[in-house]
């Protein structure tokens, strides 16, 4: 049974100052087994985050004969002990150390103070930041700071790990040395991975399936399994074809959302923020 299934499920937003109508996801349909490692790629306002946060029950999905389970049962809200959420920021407290940062979700958790360091630490050692666990967010590069909310994120040993963008602001040499670190991790201690990106690249060097949305209102155009060897090589002939065969799928979407994009500015609709 996937660990995590979502069955024709659509969100509708609705705009009370134009009273107009803004459906982003239309019955879309996707299921993680245990393990997996899911790419959501598709362009911006598909609802690809949209879809994330409804799967970590942060967003309510229109009641219409969808359904969205966990672990076999039916999401109605938050499950901190199944699913940890990574974001775009790090969202550090910058009055806490690093390892308080680490350490914070465990706190919420009730874990004793003596397992909250040894696990903090150990994620800090597998990410080679443990040298950092006294020091402040103030004296972290923007990559270390990530390292950080990765670490929060994974130290809570949820099965799932839902993932928004979380090298976005990054360079691209930061965001390689992460991802590897993140795979590293992934085939480490075997955690279900659900991470959106806008980055064919990153897709392609990160994912094990990637989903392929259309423009809005978002759907599941193609799951594509990416069976290419591990460690990937980017720039390698079958990166590359990977790369141009998922592009293929997505350019069409990219222009519709263009299109889209424009005719929305030009009748000034107010949208929601993906």
């Amino acid at each position: 049974m996937p660990i995590i299934e979502v069955t024709g499920v659509s969100k509708t937003y609705h705009d009370a100052a134009s009273d107009r109508v803004v459906r982003t996801l239309d019955k879309v349909s996707i299921a993680a087994q245990e393990n997996d490692f899911l790419i959501l790629l598709g362009p911006s306002g598909c609802g690809k985050s949209t879809l994330l946060n409804i799967i970590a029950g942060l967003v309510p999905y229109d009641q219409d004969g969808g359904r969205v389970l966990v672990a076999g049962k039916p999401v109605t809200g938050p499950n901190p002990k199944l699913m940890a959420y990574m974001f775009q920021d790090p969202v550090l407290y910058p009055w806490r150390t690093v390892l308080k940062n680490v350490e914070f979700g465990l706190e919420a958790q009730d874990v004793d103070k003596a397992q909250r360091r040894e696990r903090a630490l150990k994620y800090l050692r597998l990410v080679g930041l443990e040298e950092f666990a006294d020091a402040y967010p103030r004296q972290l590069s923007g990559g270390m700071a990530q390292r950080v909310a990765l670490c929060r994120a994974l130290a809570l040993e949820t099965d799932i790990i839902l993932m928004d963008e979380p090298f976005a602001a990054l360079d691209e040499q930061s965001r390689i040395l992460l991802g590897d670190e993140l795979v590293s991790i992934w085939r480490q201690v075997r955690r279900t991975i659900v991470f959106v990106t806008h980055s064919l690249t990153e897709a392609v060097y990160l994912g094990q399936r990637i989903a392929v949305f259309t423009a809005r209102p978002g759907r599941i155009k193609l799951d594509i399994a990416n069976d290419l060897p591990r460690p990937r090589a980017i720039g390698a002939a079958e990166f590359n074809q990977m790369v141009d065969r998922v592009w293929q799928q997505l350019k069409a979407e990219s222009q519709a959302a263009s299109a889209s994009g424009k005719k929305a500015a030009r009748e000034e609709i107010l949208l929601p923020k993906e």
